[in-house]
């Protein structure tokens, strides 16, 4: 997906995307009682298309999962949730095929993968590991 697809999916999923400011964290989701997800971004904070990506899907993989948590709960874990929105963001920026094919035009260090599909290379390091490492 590129950001525009991004963009474009939020908004066929009712998902509202707002600037705010979020210096610690430059993004967020919440999802009110209603089950109605909105995102933030802080733009100022963000300073790659690369990295606009990565965090717009994380955030929207928290929404399209459900994947959000209580931290009063100590039953609740965090990392969970974490795993969820990050798994759907590789799965729609990195689809697996999609790898696969840039191994064989000869994309195989992080770095690369990471010019090539234009996100950061923690993201790419994520979907390596979702894809291919867990799976031995």
């Amino acid at each position: 997906m590129t950001l525009e697809e991004l963009y474009m999916y939020a908004e066929s999923e009712n998902i509202d995307i707002y600037a705010a400011a979020l210096p610690l964290t430059q993004s967020m989701s919440i999802m009110d009682n209603n089950l109605n997800c909105c995102i933030g971004l802080d733009y100022n904070q963000i300073s790659t298309t690369a990295e606009e990506k990565r965090k717009l899907a994380h955030e929207i993989g928290h929404c399209v999962k459900g994947a959000f948590y209580n931290r009063y709960s100590k039953l609740d874990l965090i990392s969970k949730h974490e795993y969820s929105a990050d798994k759907w963001a590789c799965e729609n920026l990195l689809p697996k095929a999609d790898m696969l094919r840039a191994f064989q035009l000869g994309y195989v260090e992080v770095w690369q993968l990471a010019e090539y599909f234009d996100v950061p290379e923690e993201l790419i390091k994520k979907a390596l590991w979702i894809h291919f490492d867990k799976e031995t």
